[in-house]
Protein backbone atom coordinates (compact mmCIF):
# COMPACT_ATOMS: atom_id res chain seq x y z
CA UNK A 1 0.00 0.00 0.00
CA UNK A 2 1.40 3.41 -0.97
CA UNK A 3 1.77 6.35 1.38
CA UNK A 4 -0.52 9.38 1.08
CA UNK A 5 0.83 12.37 -0.84
CA UNK A 6 1.47 14.39 2.32
CA UNK A 7 3.61 11.60 3.76
CA UNK A 8 5.63 11.32 0.53
CA UNK A 9 6.08 15.08 0.09
CA UNK A 10 5.98 16.83 3.50
CA UNK A 11 7.40 20.07 2.07
CA UNK A 12 4.34 20.42 -0.21
CA UNK A 13 1.97 20.01 2.76
CA UNK A 14 4.02 22.52 4.76
CA UNK A 15 3.92 25.08 1.92
CA UNK A 16 0.14 24.58 1.51
CA UNK A 17 -0.40 25.05 5.25
CA UNK A 18 1.63 28.25 5.11
CA UNK A 19 -0.47 29.61 2.24
CA UNK A 20 -3.71 28.74 4.06
CA UNK A 21 -2.39 30.24 7.30
CA UNK A 22 -1.29 33.58 5.83
CA UNK A 23 -4.41 33.90 3.67
CA UNK A 24 -6.81 33.24 6.56
CA UNK A 25 -4.84 35.47 8.92
CA UNK A 26 -4.71 38.43 6.51
CA UNK A 27 -8.36 38.10 5.47
CA UNK A 28 -9.46 37.79 9.10
CA UNK A 29 -7.54 40.82 10.27
CA UNK A 30 -8.70 42.80 7.23
CA UNK A 31 -12.36 41.86 7.73
CA UNK A 32 -12.24 42.66 11.43
CA UNK A 33 -10.45 45.98 10.89
CA UNK A 34 -12.78 47.08 8.08
CA UNK A 35 -15.88 46.23 10.09
CA UNK A 36 -14.48 48.09 13.10
CA UNK A 37 -13.83 51.14 10.92
CA UNK A 38 -17.30 50.73 9.41
CA UNK A 39 -18.78 50.76 12.87
CA UNK A 40 -16.89 53.90 13.84
CA UNK A 41 -17.41 55.80 10.58
CA UNK A 42 -20.91 54.62 9.73
CA UNK A 43 -20.52 52.56 6.55
CA UNK A 44 -21.72 48.97 6.06
CA UNK A 45 -19.12 46.30 5.19
CA UNK A 46 -21.45 43.32 4.69
CA UNK A 47 -24.95 44.01 3.37
CA UNK A 48 -26.55 41.34 5.55
CA UNK A 49 -24.84 42.57 8.73
CA UNK A 50 -25.56 46.26 9.22
CA UNK A 51 -24.61 46.05 12.90
CA UNK A 52 -21.11 44.69 12.05
CA UNK A 53 -21.48 41.70 14.37
CA UNK A 54 -21.04 39.00 11.70
CA UNK A 55 -18.05 40.72 10.11
CA UNK A 56 -16.27 41.12 13.43
CA UNK A 57 -16.96 37.56 14.58
CA UNK A 58 -16.06 36.19 11.14
CA UNK A 59 -12.84 38.21 11.08
CA UNK A 60 -11.78 36.98 14.50
CA UNK A 61 -12.68 33.38 13.54
CA UNK A 62 -10.59 33.59 10.36
CA UNK A 63 -7.66 35.13 12.21
CA UNK A 64 -7.80 32.45 14.91
CA UNK A 65 -8.04 29.73 12.24
CA UNK A 66 -4.91 31.15 10.63
CA UNK A 67 -3.08 31.35 13.95
CA UNK A 68 -4.05 27.75 14.74
CA UNK A 69 -2.10 26.65 11.65
CA UNK A 70 1.07 28.48 12.76
CA UNK A 71 4.11 26.20 12.76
Amino acid sequence: MSKPATARYPQVAHRRDGIVMWTALCLGIGLFASSLLGYMLGFVVLPFGPHHFYAQVGGIALALFGLARWR
